[in-house]
Formats: structure tokens, C-alpha cells, sequence
């Protein structure tokens, strides 16, 4: 028999804010797709996309510069900059701002919260971390922690003048050992992570344990971007890479999507991304699309779904999409429209990766390439290329450079190719191009619509 106490607690129901999910590892490790030891790789990989991506929107040829000590990665371009809103919204940890997250287009990053893990990795590493960006005239410091009370993001954002051109960010790495927000954190990281031992090293040994690879990743940018001029520093290592082609162009973030990229999930995701942000017209939603500029065919393709003067929040009814009216509106901009050639994607270039190839040791007469694409009307175009070239005097092992969309992956991201499921490393080993071997490989493809194998996005799938 139980008996029941005298004293009794009435349990609250207390409220916690899901902001801290971003300073959390388990989190970043799931928005990343990449656990703690490679969070330099992800540093160097986001900032790079975003400066990519700032300078060709404004049509200059991109240069950057890398420089790594004991305790941080500095990344300075020759973009525009970044306006200071931008900044402040980066730091709000209440919503993730994005440009591109929710169209359908090639390019380089769509997560939409790139530079908010940045900021928030200093932190989840050891507790304490510094964040610098310099851009468009002001200085920017700012440095995340926790209000323990509220269980809250906590930012001190200060800012100065700037005379920095183009940007420049900063990210500390603590020289300190490493702490953890939870315990339940922990379980998140393997004791192996690093040479099989991280509790006992310092926060230093995250960065510096990753140099091979950072300079081999970063290396790795320029055999995707024919335009890029970039260099190096970290201690005594230190190189520079001239661009092979500065007035190479590719399909720019800021292009006109095709209609035909979209499906109705993508269709309905980006009229309801609209929606959200401001009210508009289904005739000046239209006019945003390739080949939908025109006002003859925008109205071709408004009277398809009966009238003239809609916005696009009428095409909601009792909070669920009216499924025959967006059904019609997308069948009628697809069929006022042609599909965009795979060409006008942007081909990297057999020139340019023979011109690499031999940079790293590649006898030109053991060079191959080839490239494979969708046909010209296809609703949704691709470029697959691939080279592959034998190093005759090189003492360094096989060098593999992979990419999807002009951004080489962190990991290979071909780890599952065609109906069989196999990788890229499976293939190579029936191949008998082992480890050792010294050839360089590249394979990159380009496609405005990506099937990723995890949240992180650092694995596609191949079904062809």
C-alpha cells in the first residue's frame, strides 16, 4: 500500500528558450553536419562560400586571403562588405536569416545560418571566444555567452570605425581547455575525435590538429573557381594561387530561378516565404522568375488562375494552399518558359583543370577529362565534371577533389553513386587506385537542385 505524502509539490511548468540550441555542440554538430575537430574546415568553408559568392554578385574577380595562427582564422576578400544589419540579424538567435534559403537555384550554401554558427562555435568550444567582422566602414566585436538565469543567448556587440576594405572576420579559437554546456553535450563527442585523445588537450589542438587538411582544403577552392586568386599563411606554411581565369562567370545567387527548378513542396515553400516577409502581388511574384519579365506573359500566366488583380496570400484558404490554383499558376509559368541550358550553369573547364593538374605535379600527357550534362531541354539542367591525371614524379599520395556547386566538400560528398549505393571511394578501390597511388582526381557537379543524405549537407545522393 502507498502511502500518500503530507507534503506535496506542485510542479511548474517552466519555459526554456530554444536560442540556446545554437550554442550547444549537439546543435552546431547537426547544423553543420560535422563534429567539433573539423569545425575549422566548417569556418573555412562558410566564410569562403559567402566571399565567393559577395564578389561575383558585384561582378569582381574574387581575392582572398587566409591567415591562421595558434589561436584563430582570419579571412579578408575584396567584396562589397557586409551591410551592419546584416550583422545585427546574425546575432539575433531567434530567427536564421538567409537570401537563397528558400529558392531553388545552384549555389553554394542554402542552410541559411552559415555565419551563425561561426559566432556561435568560439563559445560552444571552451566557453569563451571573440568574433570580429570589419566591413562597410565599422568594426564589430562580439562575443556570445549565456545568461544562466533567463537560459538565454547573452552578445556584447560593440562597434567602431573601420578602414578596412572589403571584409574582414576574425574567429578566435580559445587557447584554453576545452568545457562543455551539459553533460548531455558530451555524449555527442567521441573520445577518439582527436588522435584518441580530447579531454586532455587544450582548445588550440582543435585548430592546430587540422592544418594538413585546412591547407589542403582550402587549396581545394581553387580547383573549383577558375577566377579565384588566393593565399595562405599559417606559421611557415604559406602559398598563393593565381587566378587561371578572372573573367570566368558562372549562374550568380542573384539570377532569376527557372520555374521549371520547382516542384510544388519548393513551389508552395517559396510563395509561403513570400507571404511572410511582405505581401505581394501573384503578378509581381511571377515577374521575379527567368524569363517571366515580360508583362504579356505575366499576363498569360495570372489569367491562368482566373483573375487579374490576386496577391498571393489569396491563394491560401483556411490556412492550407489552394492546390488547384498553385497547381495551375506553376503549370502556366513552366509553360510560358524555357528551361535554362545546362551551359548557362557555368562550366569549370578542361583548361583550367589541366592547368592545376600540372601546378600539383601532373604529367599532361596522363591527363583525361570529361564532362557529362542533362540535354538541352531538360527541366532541370546538370554539368558533371570529372579529370583525372597520373603524377609521374610526385612523392605525394592520391589527391582527390570533390565539389558540388563550386564549394568542395569537407568529406567526400559522393558516398552514395547510382542505384548501387556505392561511394566514390568503393569505386576507386575496384579501380585499384589506392591510397597511395599518385594521381589527382576531380569530380564536380553543378545542379540547381541537390539531394543531401543528412541536415548537414555534406553527403548527396546520385540516383542516376
Amino acid at each position: 500500500m502507498i502511502t500518500k505524502s503530507k507534503l506535496e509539490i506542485k510542479r511548474e511548468h517552466f519555459e526554456t528558450s530554444r536560442e540556446l540550441d545554437f550554442l550547444s555542440r549537439k546543435e552546431l554538430i547537426a547544423q553543420t553536419g560535422h563534429q567539433v575537430a573539423e569545425w575549422p574546415l566548417v569556418v573555412l568553408k562558410e566564410l569562403l562560400d559567402n566571399s565567393l559568392d559577395a564578389c561575383e554578385e558585384a561582378g569582381i574577380a574574387p581575392c582572398i586571403e587566409i591567415e591562421v595562427d595558434e589561436t584563430s582564422i582570419t579571412i579578408t576578400d575584396n567584396g562589397p562588405g557586409i551591410p551592419a544589419e546584416v550583422i545585427d540579424k546574425v546575432l539575433d538567435f531567434k530567427i536564421r536569416v538567409s537570401s537563397r534559403e528558400a529558392y531553388v537555384s545552384p549555389t553554394r550554401g542554402a542552410q541559411g545560418n552559415a555565419l551563425k554558427t561561426v559566432v556561435a562555435m568560439p563559445f560552444s568550444i571552451s566557453g569563451r571566444g571573440t568574433v570580429v567582422v570589419e566591413s562597410q566602414g565599422v568594426r564589430h566585436e562580439i562575443e556570445v555567452s549565456i545568461d544562466r538565469i533567463a537560459q538565454k543567448p547573452k552578445v556584447r556587440h560593440s562597434k567602431s570605425d573601420s578602414n578596412q576594405a572589403g571584409t574582414k572576420i576574425v574567429v578566435e579559437f580559445p587557447n584554453e581547455t576545452p568545457r562543455f554546456i551539459s553533460n548531455e553535450d558530451s555524449r555527442f563527442l567521441q573520445n577518439d575525435e582527436i588522435d584518441g585523445e580530447y579531454d586532455g588537450e587544450k582548445a588550440s589542438s582543435i585548430l592546430l590538429h587540422s592544418k594538413p587538411r585546412f591547407l589542403q582544403f582550402a587549396r581545394g577552392y581553387t580547383w573549383l573557381n577558375p577566377h579565384l586568386a588566393l593565399t595562405v599563411r599559417w606559421g611557415d606554411s604559406e602559398f598563393s594561387v593565381v587566378a587561371s581565369n578572372p573573367d570566368w562567370t558562372k549562374w550568380l545567387p542573384s539570377n532569376p530561378t527557372d520555374p521549371h527548378w520547382y516542384g510544388m513542396d519548393e513551389f508552395e515553400r517559396l510563395i509561403a516565404a513570400n507571404i511572410c516577409h511582405k505581401e505581394k502581388t501573384v503578378r509581381e511574384f511571377v515577374s521575379e522568375f527567368k524569363g517571366l519579365s515580360g508583362s504579356r506573359k505575366q499576363k498569360l500566366v495570372v489569367d491562368s488562375i482566373g483573375q487579374q488583380r490576386v496577391n498571393l496570400s489569396d491563394l491560401i484558404t483556411d490556412g492550407e494552399f489552394d492546390q488547384q490554383l498553385v497547381t495551375k499558376l506553376l503549370d502556366a509559368m513552366k509553360r510560358e518558359t524555357k528551361p535554362v541550358k545546362p551551359s548557362a550553369l557555368g562550366v569549370i573547364g578542361k583548361d583550367h583543370f589541366l592547368a592545376r593538374a600540372i601546378e600539383a605535379g601532373g604529367a599532361p600527357d596522363k591527363f583525361r577529362y570529361k564532362k557529362n550534362q542533362s540535354g538541352a531541354d531538360a527541366d532541370l539542367p546538370f554539368i558533371i565534371e570529372a579529370a583525372f591525371c597520373f603524377c609521374r614524379h610526385s612523392t605525394n599520395d592520391r589527391r582527390i577533389v570533390t565539389g558540388v556547386n563550386w564549394s568542395p566538400g569537407i568529406n567526400n560528398p559522393f558516398r552514395q553513386l547510382g542505384r548501387s549505393g556505392q561511394s566514390l571511394d568503393s569505386v576507386l578501390s575496384e579501380q585499384r587506385v589506392t591510397h597511395d597511388e599518385p594521381i589527382v582526381l576531380i569530380l564536380h557537379i553543378v545542379c540547381p537542385k541537390v539531394r543531401y543524405a543528412d541536415r548537414g549537407k555534406s553527403s548527396i545522393i546520385i540516383e542516376r
